[in-house]
């Protein structure tokens, strides 16, 4: 299955490079740049969830002797 990817700049209208993540003339993030950007966000905040909940575990543990 081929994956559509964008061939032009929202902002300016120029020609993207393929698999571009900014546009060479005008600096706007492509839709695959901002797609990576939220896919990041997300791991890091489920991330940081499971480092809390491991404290709060390891909390409960000390705190339970």
């Amino acid at each position: 299955m081929a994956v559509a990817y964008q061939t032009h700049c929202d902002r300016c209208g120029n020609e993207l490079v393929r698999n571009a993540a900014y546009c060479e003339k005008c600096g706007e993030r492509t839709h695959r740049a901002r797609r990576l950007v939220r896919i990041a966000v997300r791991v890091e905040i489920l991330l940081m969830l499971l480092v809390v909940a491991m404290i709060m575990a390891f909390a409960f543990v000390f705190y339970r002797q």
